[in-house]
């Protein structure tokens, strides 16, 4: 019998989570495997092989690859190489491991990063399987769809999956549809779960750029405006501007300068009555409300969970984000 913790580990440093649940395998993602017209599924990070269990409905043949010898599939590290099979597409669901944590934890996996440009192992991952395939499919971050990955345009589709189809971890992830083709953004489809919600062009249209006209400065204690940053759990508790003393937070203790989850916002050379405070945390939360109305949240980055609904993902805005809807309240309502 194979040792628990060894297997964790293993797991942890290789950033494995293995996709329990078939959530993720909506109707538009089938048709896309399909009109492939590719007679092999392949899976170069095969782990228990749960992908192929998801598609058995299909008859097709399956290759799997893996890096851990235990799972019984050929060895093959596919961070440095993906061999290439004729007539394959490639669905997985890659390892995700942050540069970052990796060097933190010291993981000993700055092999596959010293000649990137990417700070995750997932973006390597597309990028050597775009080298292998016309045609992918990968369950990846949520993340992505920030990301600084330089292929996007051969995107077909991405799909925002709610439902969590994984049994350890809450990390939100989307269905990526890649044909290597290389498009305008306005062909690519954005999904959540079987949802069509709009192309990439039109949701990146939604979005506020920071034009430094002001000079905001974050978690500040002296400053009256606060924000907090991520969705709670229950209604109510959503992502909002307000004058600090309304949170129920201790500033005082737990205010740092790398705080993320609530923060003070100090605006320099602005100076406001008491009723025009009211009015600008009014202002920035309507266009907070418009931008995650027309986006359909998209543009806010994704937090883990969802409310206690489930029907909703948590998300976080960011620093850059808000310092963009404070200026833009701030040049058009306020400004003399």
């Amino acid at each position: 019998m194979q040792n628990p913790s060894k297997i964790k580990h293993f797991k942890t440093k290789m950033g494995q989570f293995f996709t329990k649940k078939h959530s993720w395998l909506h109707k538009h993602i089938v048709d896309f495997i399909i009109n492939s017209d590719k007679p092999i599924l392949y899976d170069p990070f095969a782990g228990n092989g749960d992908l192929f269990d998801a598609l058995s409905f299909l008859n097709k043949e399956i290759v799997g690859l893996d890096i851990d010898p235990t799972l019984g599939w050929k060895i093959n590290d596919s961070l440095k190489e993906i061999p290439k099979i004729k007539d394959a597409i490639i669905i997985t669901n890659p390892p995700y491991v942050a540069k970052n944590s990796a060097t933190r934890k010291q993981l000993g996996l700055d092999k596959y990063f010293e000649n990137s440009i990417y700070e995750d192992t997932y973006l390597i991952a597309l990028e050597k399987m775009l080298e292998a395939s016309d045609y992918v499919v990968a369950i990846v971050p949520e993340s992505f769809i920030h990301s600084n990955f330089k292929q996007f345009n051969k995107l077909v589709s991405i799909t925002i999956i709610e439902d969590n189809p994984f049994l350890d971890t809450e990390n939100p992830v989307c269905v990526v549809c890649f044909d290597n083709k290389e498009k305008e953004y306005s062909q690519i489809k954005i999904y959540k779960n079987n949802k069509y919600i709009n192309n990439l062009k039109k949701i990146f249209s939604f979005n506020l750029e920071y034009k430094k006209t002001q000079i905001i400065k974050f978690n500040s204690l002296n400053t009256w405006l606060a924000l907090k940053c991520i969705d709670g759990t229950i209604p109510g508790s959503e992502i909002k501007f307000d004058l600090k003393e309304n949170f129920d937070y201790d500033w005082q203790k737990n205010l740092k300068h790398s705080s993320r989850h609530f923060t003070l916002i100090e605006l320099k050379n602005i100076d406001f009555t008491l009723e025009m405070k009211h009015k600008f945390i009014q202002e920035c939360n309507n266009l907070v409300n418009l931008i995650r109305k027309q986006s359909d949240d998209i543009l806010l980055s994704p937090f883990k969970g969802n409310n206690k609904e489930g029907k909703r993902r948590r998300r976080r805005i960011t620093f850059a984000l808000a310092r963009a809807i404070i200026e833009r309240v701030y040049e058009e309502q306020f400004k003399k």
